[in-house]
């Protein structure tokens, strides 16, 4: 019923129709839930009788108001005589009766609610609320009673004594007055009003009355709904009503005055300036009416405004009114506030003393009870105080031990004027006056903390405003004493942490000492540590409390703005807490509704820029936000600063050229108010930098790109030698010299202009040099490099990827580089002729995460031989490592903020002190390279068995490079580019998806396979005659999108064509480091401990894979028999996530039977489908299999990579075989039963057949499979090339 009730609530404030049908539905629901006898069946009834009855008067035209008078009728039933809320059912069955009497005119209706309201009067006190509400209601049936029965305007005989329009008059009056009524009555008034205004045509004597009637009740309809509408219409009546009324009388000036103060109401909404002026006019004309000596003078001077003639009329309506007037405090009070004004205006010391008196003697006049008194006492209060503020100071000499209360006070208000009016004099001036009030509260003071803190604040405001660093140091000095007066316990220790812990991040900022950053981490710790952790029901009941008090202010009341916005922020921090979006929506509207409110004003509240309108918001509010920074404002450059940034992110959405001049026009202006030393000043040229450079991108204009370099290097010379931005702008100097590089290259070749290239690199290399500041900025080059700039960025990210502890966040970082980055260093570095470097690095580049699992359980047998020292160094770099391979601690939702932020901290030293000891073990002869990228030279003992063919595709070229064990590489452009590429890939993944004919045939399948042989295979092919045997084994080793192409299957397929399966056996490696490290040996066992893993039903699963069991059952006849191997099978129910890690983590060999799943999105999240959890790839990744030989996967997807990471071998077969499994086969798409039954057993044949069970010969057993599968014509062609072999 609640939620029933805030929406109906809400309806009446915002009138939209789903509020209140939903709380209708709310209401209806209750009722459903309450049963005859439940005790809150009643109240039930009685708020979806109300709801129906709002509904009734919402629909004017055909209003049905038997529902809800039934409603209301049972509810009064079930509250009997002496019930506690009887007399307000019957108040509102009465008032229902009513309202259908005025529609449809029985009499019957009128009666009956005539008794049940005298019931009302019986039981209440007089002085009731209800009781009042029911006499109205009395009296105002009786006059609507009349006009029905007779259609006339005098009054009748009758027992209902009051003539309608006259009644009206007083229901209008007690809403106006006593603001207690319901809306719905509001309505029923209004309602009224219009029928009785047909009574007096145009012309009739008291159709100036009915008017005036209407229009204050609309008013009063606009004060709780805020509708302009009804303000509108009531100012048109008004002025109707002006016109009809007789100059002269002595109600005519308070027509006027009624007139402009519903003008005055219409300019503080929508700030017209036709209706102030009308206002104003209208006031003087009533203030003509009373010539001096009026009665009624003083009230309308009141009225009138202007400073000076305020105070001049505040002053006449003083004078004019008499002594004892209930009046008088009132205008005493208007004139002291005028007189603090002009006083805060002008600084004229007179107007302050008169206005302590005049509050003086309007306290005098508001004894103890009055309801204003608490308001004089605060006016009293805050003239006295700011009295004493600027004469305080006079009254202390030198030594005197007020003095430096007095000096502290008199720094406050000096800096309160810095923050408006920017004026560096008062600054320091304020920063003068506490030092001297520092000095004269010695080490023993009580009010020392205070001094230290409030210089420290200040010294903090001069050095974000001028850069120097000695305000910086004495500000850190004074904090760290006043934490030293704040010991454990004490009540503002929390506040010093917190105080000292943000001039130390500051510090940090600007000199990029990472002792700083972590001790006021540790600070900021100990902080949260002595704040309890807030109770979210206090929020909750904070935010309820709000809404009333936001309720009881409806739309359109004066002081609505403030409970809105308090409201606001507590629903935003509520948000910032639980991230409940319906939070933030609610605050938004809020922060809207303020807006509105208060024109001129600008919200700060940062919500989200999800789409073009809110960016198109977003910039009209900081122009509205700069329009109120005139010139000298102390926030204007931060306006300016802003609207630049957000143009420019439209420029960059939409291209509009004059949006770009326009930031940058802004950028320079914001440039010109911040001066040398401001702690804004770096970023403001950065900001104008960037978008110059953008400039030059668009129109190319060698002049901003010329301006760009210069305002970047005066940039650079602002800040410190540590300072960690110096990151950014490095970055940004390099890519401004590759673009005078690269823009000179277009017409004078390659070997010009050197000096840029040059210059570009040591900006890189420099970024690379800085080690404080975030890591990963530096690698995010949004233009293309030349192959020094890649070497710097492959080394760059090798450093960053260790200083994440997950493997998730470490994919989190790789989505966020430059997808392509590896493949086009390679391009790069093809380009330059360097095909060594190349293959180098592709390896680092596409492997990184890969690499980093496996540098933590490196073997480093080889140092037990190199003495204590080496042992020693070995133990330390294993027991690193080990800490740093377990995987995060999982942390309950609600985690403190500081525990994380500790974790981290603690990872980060692991880092630090794992990078250490891999530094000692590279000095120990042997290990110079010890866990660095692998040089080419070491990377070719992945051919020894066969020739690896590298595949890269750019938008450069597209190249092959076959690696061969002794001899150097070769590398071959192919005939085709990566558009080509691309559709060749949509093509494949189309014809795989159509359904084979019924002989089995796939045109469209053949035309992919077709190309593939012409464009990419057979070039290759063609060179490896020379090096590879016919029949031999040959490893592929795709980037890009030869990922997703079955390189294996490409062939002419026509009579006598040629193919790949006929020349040569393919593998796949996923890296040349994964093909080595799967080739070296261990000590085999003499049995092969193989398991079936088979799930025929997992969770979630709707149906059951039938030929599950089949297959299992079918390899298992096909192994050889104990001893030689031991076999193990889990399936259907005991095939769970924890038995299916324990069978793989147990068994050499595994044989996988069931769904699996490839995630795009999150690729360490693909998995084997158990019966209750998913076996993750993640989970996977955990394990050591470094002792399995051979995993088959039978499941669906189980080596397709990410197209858009660049680490593209994030698939189930890869991630086995870095896991240490030396032979895996793998799936491209799905495969029908049909296929695995006959696969299965033509694969496990050849692999098992002559008695040996050897995970090297995998790959020739599955190649003779699949040409098996492929001599039967029936079968569809993708399914025999569907399985890829991968490893050794």
């Amino acid at each position: 019923m609640d939620a029933g009730h805030d929406l109906l609530a809400r309806y009446r404030r915002m009138q939209h129709r789903w509020d209140f049908d939903q709380s209708i539905s709310h209401f209806e629901h209750a009722l459903d839930i309450c049963p005859m006898d439940h005790p809150c069946r009643p109240a039930a009834l009685f708020n979806l009788a109300t709801a129906k009855f709002v509904s009734c008067q919402a629909n004017e035209t055909y209003p049905n108001f038997d529902i809800p008078i039934s409603i209301f009728q049972d509810a009064l039933e079930l509250r009997p005589t002496g019930h506690p809320d009887r007399p307000a059912t019957q108040l509102h069955l009465a008032i229902a009766l009513l309202s259908r009497f005025m529609k449809q005119g029985f009499l019957t209706d009128a009666d009956a609610a005539e008794e049940l309201l005298s019931k009302v009067l019986n039981v209440c006190h007089a002085n009731s609320l209800i009781h009042r509400a029911a006499l109205l209601a009395i009296e105002t049936s009786a006059g609507s009673t009349t006009a029905n029965d007779l259609g006339q305007e005098q009054p009748t005989a009758s027992i209902r004594p009051l003539p309608l329009n006259q009644l009206v008059d007083m229901t209008v009056q007690y809403i106006a007055t006593c603001m207690l009524a319901e809306y719905c009555y509001v309505i029923w008034v209004i309602a009224l009003c219009r029928e009785v205004l047909p009574f007096h045509p145009v012309g009739r004597t008291f159709r100036w009355g009915a008017l005036n009637n209407l229009t204050n009740a609309l008013f009063t309809r606009f004060e709780y709904r805020g509708n302009d509408e009804d303000l509108d219409e009531a100012i048109t009546l008004r002025r109707e009503a002006l016109a009809l009324h007789p100059i002269g009388p002595t109600d005519w000036s308070r027509s006027l005055n009624d007139l402009a103060g519903r003008l005055s109401t219409r300019f503080d909404r929508r700030g017209n300036d036709e209706d102030l002026d009308e206002a104003i006019t209208l006031h003087r004309e009533a203030l003509a009416l009373h010539p001096v000596g009026h009665t009624d003078r003083y009230w309308l001077l009141n009225d009138l405004a202007d400073l000076d003639e305020a105070i001049a009329l505040h002053r006449e309506a003083l004078a004019l009114c008499p002594i004892g007037h209930t009046d008088q405090s009132r205008l005493l009070n208007n004139l002291a506030k005028q007189l603090s004004t002009r006083f805060e205006h002008q600084g004229n010391a007179e107007d302050l003393d008169e206005a302590i008196v005049l509050q003086s003697d309007a306290l005098a006049l508001r004894l103890v009870g009055h309801p204003d008194r608490s308001q004089s006492l605060n006016d009293l209060a805050n003239c006295l105080h700011t009295h004493f503020k600027w004469e305080a100071l006079a009254l202390h000499t030198v030594g005197d031990t007020d003095r430096s209360l007095s000096l502290n006070n008199l720094a406050v208000q000096l800096s309160t004027r810095f923050g408006h009016r920017g004026n560096g004099e008062d600054l320091d001036e304020a920063i003068a006056h506490h030092r001297e009030a520092l000095a004269l509260r010695p080490v023993s003071h009580t009010d020392r903390y205070w001094s230290l803190n409030n210089l420290a604040g200040r010294l903090s405001t001069r050095f974000e405003h001028r850069g120097n660093d000695e305000d910086l140091n004495e500000a850190i000095a004074h904090h760290r004493e006043a934490l030293a007066l704040c010991p454990v316990g004490h009540t503002d220790r929390s506040r010093s942490l917190t105080d000292l812990a943000g001039r130390l991040s500051t510090c940090f900022e600007h000199r990029g000492k990472d002792e700083d950053l972590d001790e006021a981490m540790a600070l900021l710790s100990e902080a949260l540590a002595l704040c309890p952790i807030g109770n979210d029901e206090d929020l909750d009941e904070a935010i309820a409390l709000h809404r009333e008090a936001l309720a009881l202010r409806p739309v359109g009341h004066i002081d609505r703005y403030l409970p809105s916005n308090n409201f606001a922020s507590q629903l935003y921090i509520r948000f910032e807490t639980r991230g409940n979006d319906e939070d933030l929506d609610e605050a938004i509207a809020l922060h809207r509704e303020v807006l509105a409110l208060l024109p001129g004003l600008s919200s700060s509240f940062q919500h989200r820029r999800s789409n073009d309108e809110e960016m198109e918001e977003a910039i009209a509010l900081h122009r509205e936000a700069l329009a109120l920074c005139p010139l000298g404002h102390t926030n204007r450059s931060l306006s300016l600063y802003g609207l630049a940034v957000q143009l420019g992110i439209r420029f960059d959405h939409q291209g509009n050229d004059e949006d770009l001049d326009e930031a940058i026009a802004l950028h320079r202006e914001a440039l010109a108010l911040y001066p040398v030393g401001h702690a804004d000043r770096p970023w403001s040229l950065n900001g104008l930098a960037d978008r110059l450079s953008t400039r030059f991108d668009h129109r190319g204009r060698v002049k901003d790109l010329n301006k760009s370099r210069d305002v970047l290097h005066c940039l650079l010379t602002l800040l410190t030698q540590h300072d960690p931005h110096q990151l950014r702008v490095h970055q940004s100097l390099a890519e401004v010299c590759l673009l005078f590089h690269r823009s000179r290259l277009d017409g004078n070749g390659p070997d010009e202009d050197i000096d840029s290239l040059n210059a570009a690199m040591d900006h890189f290399q420099a970024a690379a040099n800085i080690v404080s500041g975030c890591l990963l900025p530096r690698l995010l080059h949004s233009h293309g490099t030349e192959l020094e700039a890649c070497t710097t960025t492959m080394r760059l990210l090798d450093t960053h990827m260790p200083a994440t502890a997950s493997v998730s966040s470490r994919h989190n970082v790789m989505s966020h580089f430059p997808s392509m980055f590896a493949v086009d260093a390679a391009s790069c570095a093809l380009r330059s002729g360097d095909v060594h470097r190349a293959v180098e690095l592709l390896e680092q580049g596409r492997t990184v995460i890969w690499t980093q699992m496996t540098r933590l359980r490196t073997p480093l047998d080889d140092l037990q031989t190199r003495g204590d020292h080496a042992v020693t160094l070995m133990k330390r770099f294993k027991d690193l490592s080990s800490l740093l391979d377990k995987p995060p601690a999982s942390r309950p939702e609600g985690t403190p903020r500081v525990d994380i932020e500790a974790e981290e901290i603690r990872y980060r030293h692991l880092v630090e002190d794992w990078n250490g000891a891999v530094e000692e073990i590279r000095k120990i002869e042997g290990f110079s390279r010890f866990l660095l990228p692998p040089l080419f030279s070491d990377l070719q003992d992945a051919a020894r068995d066969g020739p690896i063919i590298m595949l890269i595709a750019t938008k450069w070229s597209c190249n092959a490079i076959i690696i061969l064990h002794k001899q150097p590489p070769t590398s071959i452009q192919l005939p085709t580019n990566f558009e080509k590429l691309k559709r060749l890939m949509l093509a494949l993944q189309e014809a795989v998806e159509k359904d084979a004919s019924p002989k089995g045939s796939q045109p469209a399948l053949v035309k992919t396979l077709r190309e593939l042989w012409n464009n990419v295979v057979r070039p290759v092919v063609e060179n490896l005659g020379e090096f590879a045997q016919r029949g031999s084994r040959i490893w592929w080793c795709p980037t890009s999108l030869f990922n997703f192409l079955p390189l294996h299957a490409a062939g002419e397929y026509r009579a006598n064509g040629e193919s790949l399966s006929q020349q040569y056996t393919s593998s796949y490696t996923p890296s040349l480091t994964a093909l080595m490290r799967a080739r070296k040996s261990h000590d085999r066992s003499l049995s092969v401990f193989f398991t079936a893993i088979g799930q025929n039903r997992p969770a979630g699963a709707l149906s059951t894979l039938d030929s599950v069991e089949p297959e299992l059952e079918l390899v298992r006849s096909l192994l050889l028999h104990p001893p030689t191997v031991s076999f193990t099978k889990i399936t259907s129910i005991d095939a769970t996530k924890s038995r299916a890690q324990c069978a793989l983590r147990d068994n050499t060999w595994v044989h996988f039977a069931c769904h699996g799943t490839q995630k795009f999105d999150e690729p360490f999240n693909s998995a084997f489908h158990m019966r209750d959890h998913p076996l993750s790839l993640l989970n996977i990744t955990q394990m050591d299999l470094s002792r399995h030989q051979f995993a088959f996967l039978l499941a669906c997807e189980t080596a397709v990579g990410v197209p858009r990471s660049p680490d593209e071998v994030i698939h189930l077969a890869a991630g086995l075989q870095f896991a240490g499994v030396k032979s895996v086969v793998g799936t491209l798409w799905k495969v029908n039963d049909n296929t695995v039954q006959r696969l299965v057993k033509e694969f496990y044949t050849n692999l098992c057949g002559d008695g040996k069970m050897n995970s090297k010969r995998a790959a020739r057993a599955l190649h003779r499979a699949a040409q098996s599968l492929a001599r039967d014509k029936d079968m569809p062609l993708d399914q025999h090339i569907v399985f890829m072999h991968i490893g050794v």
